[in-house]
């Protein structure tokens, strides 16, 4: 559990498109002091999930920040995931017109379009048994997705520079990798 997921759990739980929020009040929250650097450097908010593993908490409850002003100690966080069915599926089975957005780490958006109504269900569900809301649920899996994605590329690009006709132990490459890095 982390120090923020009071703060995951409060913005989850917020009503409204945006929150003008003061850095008192988000200390309210997590009932912990923020680090010094949230008061002194803007980028502390920032939306890079890479780099904070604070930011995790308001991107993984749909949210992002915006409009930081160190001097008034405030910051906006506003909604970025929206996913609800917009309609309700035709009488031949088409999937019902959805549309979730993801934040990516440059800050741009994702938008899906005609999700079957059984993967929402199943989103729904996963949602409903970890806590969180479909939002998160939908952009844990792209994050995981994604994940899979640069370890199979890295798998391809390791054996592309092993010489034919030798056996070698993929896994243990991968890990030899990692850990020269």
């Amino acid at each position: 559990m982390s120090k923020y997921d009071p703060l995951l759990q409060a913005l989850l739980a917020r009503e409204g498109s945006s929150w003008r929020v003061r850095f008192d009040q988000v200390e309210k929250i997590l009932g912990i002091d923020l680090p010094a650097s949230a008061r002194k450097y803007p980028a502390w908010w920032s939306n890079d999930h890479k780099s904070h593993s604070h930011t995790r908490a308001w991107l993984r409850a749909g949210w992002k920040t915006e409009q930081v002003d160190i001097p008034g100690e405030a910051l906006t966080f506003r909604k970025i995931a929206d996913t609800g069915v917009r309609g309700h599926g035709g009488p031949t089975g088409s999937p019902a017109p959805v549309r979730a957005t993801a934040v990516a780490g440059d800050d741009t958006s994702l938008h899906l379009s005609a999700v079957p109504q059984s993967v929402m269900a199943v989103l729904a569900r996963r949602a409903a048994a970890g806590g969180t809301s479909l939002q998160s649920e939908a952009i844990t899996l792209l994050v995981k997705a994604v994940e899979k994605s640069d370890r199979m590329t890295q798998a391809s690009s390791i054996r592309a520079m092993t010489p034919k006709g030798q056996n070698f132990d993929l896994a243990a490459l991968i890990r030899q990798e990692r850990n020269a890095r």
